[in-house]
């Protein structure tokens, strides 16, 4: 099977920078940062993680707390055995417009035990975590963007997005259409190319799609154009530049298009996403 993440995180990176590790003692409050989501390794002892207008999430044993997207939490530490914690800030490229980071589930907990295929990066992130090793922060933040890795690896083969992105990934099908419109997105691209990609009829093919991501294959299309679009417009690429590559003929076609889907021209749109992106670096 292609590979389903390697040209997404390609294009959509992630960086983790581990902030925290040792024991929790006193309830900890988690701010949803601009841009930035948050990765919690419980290692031993269990907390819950509260959330504003939600049930507590009880976490029981050894487990994985993902918030992919910036998410106010407070976590709270249960009387028995030492929690012993590790936490990461993750940022994706392109922050809130990352494709990747919208298609996962606002929180993802998982007991470490389920993460098979991390086992042994789990358990060099507690050695790293326990020690005072030089290069130790920089160990800590490598081998937490490999357990990001193995995560959204085991979302996609586990099947644990319902719908979006991930969910047509984990199609065997669907999944090598996907794959080639992420990789090509200037192509110009018809249902009937699509269908054959994934060796099924147009009309099967496009209810399919629609069942599994929840958006028809040409919504779904436009959407990658434009978070790409914006993705490069964050770099300071030119829109001439962006229109071609992302699949328009010209700039004021992809200006039409941009305008509709986000109330802004492209350069307004960059211009405005820039001074926010200086700000929260600058507070």
């Amino acid at each position: 099977m292609p590979d389903r993440l390697s040209n997404l995180l390609a294009r959509f990176s992630a960086a983790a920078h581990v902030d925290r590790t040792g024991v929790l003692i006193d309830p900890t409050s988690f701010e949803a940062d601009q841009d930035a989501g948050r990765l919690h390794l419980l290692r031993s002892g269990s907390a819950q993680a509260l959330h504003p207008g939600w049930s507590p999430l009880k976490l029981s044993r050894p487990s994985l707390l993902f918030y992919p997207r910036p998410f106010a939490h407070r976590l709270q530490p249960d009387a028995g055995p030492v929690v012993n914690l590790l936490s990461a800030e993750i940022r994706f490229d392109g922050g809130s417009v990352s494709p990747l980071a919208a298609a996962l589930p606002p929180v993802l907990a998982l007991p470490l035990e389920a993460l098979t295929e991390a086992r042994t990066t789990i358990e060099q992130l507690g050695e790293e975590a326990d020690a005072a090793r030089c290069g130790r922060r920089i160990a800590l933040d490598r081998l937490c963007d490999l357990l990001l890795v193995q995560v959204l690896r085991h979302v996609i083969d586990r099947s644990l997005a319902s719908s979006g992105m991930l969910a047509g990934l984990a199609d065997p099908r669907l999944s090598k259409a996907l794959i080639a419109l992420h990789d090509r997105p200037e192509r110009d691209w018809h249902l009937e190319d699509l269908a054959e990609r994934a060796g099924m009829s147009r009309a099967r093919f496009a209810a399919r799609f629609k069942q599994v991501v929840g958006i028809a294959p040409g919504e779904y299309l436009t959407r990658w154009r434009i978070s790409l679009a914006q993705h490069l417009l964050q770099r300071g690429r030119p829109v001439k530049e962006v229109a071609g590559e992302v699949g328009y003929a010209s700039p004021a076609a992809l200006g039409r298009v941009f305008a509709t889907r986000t109330g802004a021209t492209p350069k307004a749109w960059a211009h405005t996403r820039n001074q926010a992106v200086t700000a929260a670096e600058e507070a």
